[in-house]
């Protein structure tokens, strides 16, 4: 009768084989879902924001649009009083788009779609001398869906204000010509 501790060449053979196997579909399904960047070089940089508008932690990175890097971290910044950097990103690069990342280069917060996930969004230096790593890069505000719904409701409300002082006083506002164009 066989030992309970003795293992056999062809059991030992297809444990190994189901390790191997096991080991490649690890490393293939790492790659799929683009954690294999992982390895891939990066350089760290700061952007401070008046506010970071939904922006979180592992969220793309986008160079006109093209996917480079990962935000590392979101928060408040020391700069309290300075609302044009209430809020501090700290994102990564990948090597290999580090050079486009210069003095005049700009980061934003952004939305992919209407009401899609918060982007950092960095437009591509021309003339400025590229930022070294653990640099800022400048930070604007560019419009978004937050916006455009609080401009809705204000030109909503002076709508009504100018209805109810029509309704108030009509004869005042016959004589005008209401034009579009």
């Amino acid at each position: 009768m066989r030992n309970a501790k003795q293992v056999s060449w062809s059991e030992l053979r297809v444990g190994l084989f189901v390790l191997m196997a096991l080991g490649m579909a690890s490393v293939f399904v790492f790659y799929m879902t683009q954690a294999g960047q992982f390895f891939a070089r990066e350089t760290r940089y700061v952007t401070y924001l008046p506010d970071a508008a939904g922006l979180e932690r592992g969220a793309p990175v986008r160079l006109v649009g093209f996917g480079v890097g990962t935000v590392e971290d979101v928060g408040l910044s020391e700069f309290r009083d300075d609302p044009a950097r209430h809020a501090k990103v700290v994102f990564r690069v990948r090597n290999t788009y580090a050079e486009d990342i210069r003095s005049d280069s700009e980061a934003y917060v952004t939305t992919e779609g209407l009401l899609g996930q918060s982007v950092l969004e960095l437009t591509r230096g021309m003339t400025g001398a590229p930022i070294p790593p653990e640099g800022v890069v400048a930070g604007s505000r560019r419009g978004s869906v937050k916006d455009i719904v609080e401009n809705t409701e204000r030109l909503t409300a002076e709508l009504r204000l100018l209805a109810a002082e029509i309704r108030r006083d009509p004869k005042k506002y016959l004589h005008m010509k209401l034009s579009l164009f």
